[in-house]
């Protein structure tokens, strides 16, 4: 069985997407800095998506009380969420009461929203410190790095 891991870059904000010109920096970048990962994707969409973590999925916990957030609760609130296209995530989490976003609990492994994601498939390095650096500057953007495996 072949298994992949996925290095997924995605801005802070989940609706923002970098220009062309900045997308190529990128990715030259990533190529200077992995020059034998075995494929980078770029995704733009219409509307902000979730960017999961594929088998790395663990929990969701509050950023408000760091309970864990019950399964079935959190994808009730993706059901509804994706219905708006993930245009409002707005929720109100069960363990406290707090008003916050799907995009702010807290995903053990990271996960996170966002209309433009960079996939680096197999690299055989992360990108820490300094190229991530690099790569926020040339995207414009501070990024999260999501590490899934499929």
């Amino acid at each position: 069985m072949v298994t992949d891991n996925v290095l997924k870059l995605i801005p802070s904000s989940h609706t923002y997407v970098p220009s062309e010109d900045a997308i190529d920096k990128a990715i030259a970048i990533i190529k200077e800095s992995l020059p034998f990962t075995d494929n980078i994707r770029v995704e733009v969409s219409e509307s902000p998506r979730f960017i999961d973590q594929g088998s790395n999925w663990d929990r969701v916990i509050c950023p408000n009380c760091n309970a864990v957030i019950d399964t079935s609760w959190w994808q009730h609130a993706m059901d509804e969420a994706y219905e708006s296209g993930f245009r409002n995530l707005a929720v109100k989490v069960p363990c406290c009461g707090t008003e916050t976003y799907l995009n702010e609990l807290k995903y053990e492994w990271p996960a996170g929203f966002a209309k433009f994601s960079l996939e680096i498939w197999n690299p055989e390095l992360d990108i820490a410190g300094p190229k991530l650096q690099e790569l926020e500057i040339a995207l414009g953007s501070s990024l999260i790095r999501i590490w899934a495996h499929y």
